[in-house]
């Protein structure tokens, strides 16, 4: 995947169910530690509600190692399946949703909490502003200063982004680009510089290059 939607912007939505609260916060992630960390936050906002149900992707919506989901307390699978299910099908990645309720007094069954569940987090996500993110791929290069103006005009015209410099005898550059632009890149590189500048892959989660 290239690139998917992310919350744009933390957001906040209420609904009342049989005089049942829900309050359902939006907010962007990416990783478990930020999901719990969201989980917490709403218990120190909505302190002594009955359950935090929670449910997130904190990574690209087709990445299914970064799934989670909580019933909190509630019966099983009748809030943070729901919930999750609603999240697969928004679209959306880096997101992660805690529902808050405060018990109204009124038992709702099986039934009603899958659909107050899905409810307040349909209802939320549409409130909620969103970006695209474009997922990008490091890449290094280094050259002789006097291909400095070549090489900045080429990057700009392939949406690369300088992650880091280091100017020495000759300049070496690390740089994040949408991957499908990699190889189109690299041509134009050696094109504009008669071959002298070559663009190099890095490995995931390695610094070498290659």
């Amino acid at each position: 995947m290239t690139q998917y939607l992310i919350p744009a912007a933390p957001c906040t939505h209420e609904i009342e169910i049989k005089h049942s609260r829900f309050i359902t916060s939006v907010q962007q992630v990416t990783s478990a530690s930020q999901h719990q960390a969201h989980i917490r936050f709403c218990q120190q906002q909505w302190p002594g509600a009955n359950h935090y149900c929670s449910a997130a992707i904190y990574a690209a919506p087709d990445h299914s190692q970064s799934y989670a989901m909580s019933d909190d307390g509630e019966p099983s699978g009748t809030a943070g399946r729901p919930m999750s299910q609603v999240l697969l099908n928004s679209g959306l990645g880096e997101v992660s949703v805690v529902v808050v309720r405060y018990f109204g007094g009124i038992k709702l069954g099986t039934g009603g909490l899958q659909r107050a569940y899905t409810q307040a987090t349909l209802e939320a996500l549409k409130m909620t502003s969103q970006s695209q993110k474009i997922v990008r791929k490091t890449a290094y290069l280094h050259y002789d200063y006097a291909d400095q103006k070549v090489v900045t005009h080429c990057l700009a015209q392939y949406d690369a982004i300088t992650e880091q410099h280091n100017f020495a005898a000759t300049i070496e550059q690390q740089i994040a680009l949408p991957e499908e632009l990699f190889e189109d890149l690299a041509t134009a590189l050696k094109n504009a510089t008669q071959g002298r500048v070559a663009l190099k892959k890095c490995q995931t989660g390695d610094n070498s290059c290659a």
